[in-house]
């Protein structure tokens, strides 16, 4: 009996289990059928909606344009194309999943990035996948913490703080220069631009937001490699439909990698901050009552709003990574003036011409404003090879657009920075450097948002008149040091005459930047003679 009831409950219990599995697999089946039917319903509505929109051939309607955006020069070359046959916008289907409108003309971009911000959203499928590195930082951030944030930090960027950061980029772009000076006596005169000005960029910006002094030009650093690995997996996450899902791409080797490399940046940041963490608490031991009273009465800057108030932790971590995007408008204006002989010898007599009768060789805030030219030629550079390729939005009501077309809520508008400064029907010869698109004279004639290398309206790069600043002064400190001519990849053996785009996060080179550096001598040698 004991036996015959051991096996009886045997049977029992495995029935029990068969029917819970079949419940439990039938409850699954349904959810994921009804899911199914959600999304091609969804899929359908979309795309009756989007119907104003012309729409460039599609491999099916279901999964429509999927596997065609690509991160490669192929990919900016399609762009071009897209341009050049639907002048201003299209619609763009990633399977039935993601709905998008890409739009390339100011008269189209303009009513969007002006968008109130109270009913703009940063969508998920760019900024989702970087809330891991960038946390809610005032560039994923909506709505009222959006708001707040942005009038908390903005006063960080006052003219009366910029002043003061003039210094430092002096100090850090010499830096460079005398690092390439040592290379180039060794023999070593062809240079990867974006290893040397990643660095710089984040010296300056350690110093000039944290003062912090990390001595980072002067070794190699994890970090920025970190950066770069960072920003080219979640290039490619975005690229597969299957890794948009956090439980499976954390499971594959690319999301694993992606979580190294995100704890070593994490880690800099950390230390960084609470290195300088501890010296103001230090120091607000040490003051007198005087020293509170004026401190109290200064203007804060970066550090003392990010540190000293109550904006979280993870904020900063946007601006440490900021200084990629600004090494990118470095590195590509060099390369546009190391192309173009004719425009950077005019550029460097502009600025000899500004130093004149100086002992030293730094460029002072009052000489941003004097050298118009090279900033004509920073400005176009920016227009040909924009740092952020596209920025794309979402909004929780329909948006209105010129030809009786309508963005219904919901829709992903991609606004293509680069296919509205690359747009025929907007500029003349779109292709071509040409620091005469930027002449005072041709300025009357320049549509409202033709040029947004930094967004534009309520939602607009909080840190652009940091970035020219500082591209002024590197740019024109450079050329006053050296002469720039294309370089060749060592590893392909191209000149950088045929460089090919890489549109990340940022505008990078595949293979990297390569350039001639030839020192100039009557420079060098007045430089060394002051010491």
């Amino acid at each position: 009996m004991t036996l015959l009831h051991s096996v009886l409950s045997l049977v029992l219990s495995w029935t029990g289990l068969c029917s819970v599995l079949y419940i439990f697999s039938t409850g699954l089946v349904a959810v994921v059928a009804l899911w199914t039917v959600r999304l091609l319903l969804r899929h359908t509505w979309y795309s009756h909606r989007l119907s104003c929109f012309s729409k460039p051939q599609t491999r099916s309607w279901l999964l429509g344009h999927l596997g065609k955006m690509q991160s490669t020069e192929e990919g900016l070359q399609q762009v071009d194309d897209l341009v050049q046959t639907y002048k201003h916008s299209c619609c763009w289907f990633l399977g039935p999943f993601y709905h998008l409108v890409r739009l390339f003309h100011p008269d189209y971009v303009k009513p969007l990035l002006m968008a109130p911000a109270s009913i703009t959203v940063k969508d998920e499928l760019i900024y989702h996948h970087l809330r891991p590195w960038l946390g809610h930082s005032l560039l994923i951030s909506n709505g009222e913490v959006w708001s707040r944030k942005r009038r908390l930090l903005t006063p960080a960027f006052h003219f009366d703080i910029l002043k003061s950061y003039i210094a430092v980029f002096n100090s850090s772009s010499k830096i460079m220069h005398d690092k390439w000076c040592r290379l180039v006596a060794e023999g070593k005169t062809n240079l990867e631009m974006f290893d040397h000005v990643s660095l710089m960029t984040l010296d300056s910006l350690l110093k000039c937001a944290f003062s912090y002094d990390s001595n980072c030009q002067e070794s190699p650093s994890e970090y920025v490699s970190a950066i770069v690995e960072l920003s080219d997996l979640a290039t490619r996450r975005r690229e597969n439909i299957l890794h948009h899902w956090d439980w499976i791409y954390w499971k594959t080797q690319q999301g694993k990698r992606f979580k190294q490399a995100l704890n070593t940046v994490h880690r800099f940041t950390r230390d960084v901050v609470q290195k300088r963490r501890t010296f103001l608490s230090q120091q607000r031991e040490t003051e007198t009552q005087l020293d509170v009273a004026l401190t109290a009465r200064r203007r804060k800057d970066f550090v003392d709003i990010i540190l000293l108030t109550k904006v979280r932790q993870k904020e900063y971590k946007q601006y440490f990574n900021s200084h990629d995007t600004t090494a990118s408008a470095i590195c590509w204006t060099l390369y546009n003036l190391a192309r173009h002989e004719d425009y950077q010898e005019k550029c460097r007599q502009e600025v000899m011409d500004l130093m004149e009768g100086r002992d030293g060789q730094e460029i002072e805030w009052e000489d941003l404003s004097n050298l118009p030219f090279t900033t004509m030629c920073i400005k176009e550079s920016l227009r040909l090879h924009s740092p952020v390729p596209g920025v794309t939005r979402k909004y929780t009501q329909d948006m209105v657009l010129p030809g009786n077309r309508t963005v219904p809520a919901g829709t992903i508008c991609l606004v293509s920075i680069y296919g509205t400064h690359h747009n025929p029907t907007v500029w003349t010869n779109p292709h071509e450097f040409d620091p005469l698109h930027f002449d005072p004279s041709n300025k009357k004639s320049q549509a409202s948002h033709a040029f947004i290398p930094f967004s534009s309206g309520p939602r607009n790069c909080i840190g652009q008149k940091f970035a020219m600043a500082e591209l002024r002064v590197v740019v024109a400190l450079t050329l006053l040091r050296f002469r720039l001519t294309p370089g060749v990849n060592p590893e392909l053996g191209s000149s950088s005459g045929r460089v090919r785009r890489l549109p990340q996060i940022v505008l990078r080179a595949e293979g990297g930047l390569w350039l001639q550096l030839e020192p100039l001598n009557r420079v060098t040698q007045k430089e060394q003679s002051d010491k």
